[in-house]
């Protein structure tokens, strides 16, 4: 009876452990898409600190700034799709995380204007 009972207890344990998250789901989503658009803003005031750079005389610190611009339209142009996405694709809670993501599409959309521009 005492097993019988134990067994019950981590039953019932383990579908409402199981049950949380698929109740509270919408809230959750609602949650992931803030983040990625507070970290996106995050990205974009870090883009556009790095203008003040622009009136230097060294060529990679130019370049720099030029490529900044770049993601800094990209991400404006984008903030909510690619929240979307991150949403969807269920990209890890964490800054590093969605600066990679970021820094990704956003290298992958200049590599196809690039071929674009190529042809």
């Amino acid at each position: 009876m005492k097993t019988r009972f134990t067994i019950m207890a981590m039953v019932g344990i383990a579908v409402t452990i199981w049950a949380l998250p698929v109740l509270g789901g919408a809230s959750t989503v609602e949650q992931q898409r803030s983040y990625y658009l507070k970290c996106i803003n995050d990205e974009i005031s870090s883009c556009e600190s790095k203008q003040a750079l622009s009136g230097s005389r060294s060529k990679n610190l130019q370049s720099c700034v030029m490529n900044a611009m770049r993601r800094k339209a990209f991400l404006v142009q984008n903030r909510d799709t690619l929240a979307q996405e991150m949403v969807v694709q269920k990209v890890s809670m964490r800054p590093h995380a969605v600066h990679q993501y970021l820094l990704q599409r956003c290298n992958q959309e200049v590599g196809s204007i690039k071929a674009q521009k190529a042809m």
